[in-house]
C-alpha cells in the first residue's frame, strides 16, 4: 500500500486559501492536496496547525474563500504563500 503524505489541504477548488494540517515553516516546499490531486507549494511564512495561507495574490478588499464560502475580506494585499489571519483579514463570521 502506497501512503501519500501531504502538509496542507484545499477543501474546495474555488478556495483562495489552503489550510495546514501540521506546523509548517517559512520557505518550506510543501505538498498541497486539492481534491484528489497533490501539488508542490512554497510558503512565505511560518504557518501554525490549522491556519490559512494564500494560494495566490489576494488584493485588499478581495474576499477570502475557505470551504467554498466567503469567510472574510482582505484588509491588505496578501502575497502568495503568506499567512492569512486576523492581521490581514476582517472576518465576516460571528
Amino acid at each position: 500500500m502506497n501512503i501519500v503524505k501531504f502538509d496542507a489541504i484545499v477543501l474546495n477548488p474555488i478556495d483562495n486559501v489552503g489550510t495546514s494540517i501540521k506546523m509548517l515553516k517559512e520557505n518550506s516546499n510543501i505538498t498541497l492536496k486539492i481534491e484528489n490531486k497533490l501539488s508542490k507549494f512554497i510558503l512565505k511564512d511560518d504557518i501554525n496547525l490549522c491556519h490559512k495561507f494564500s494560494l495566490n495574490l489576494i488584493k485588499k478588499g478581495n474576499k477570502i474563500i475557505k470551504y467554498g464560502e466567503v469567510i472574510g475580506v482582505a484588509i491588505a494585499d496578501i502575497k502568495k504563500g503568506k499567512h492569512v489571519h486576523v492581521h490581514n483579514i476582517k472576518s465576516l463570521r460571528g
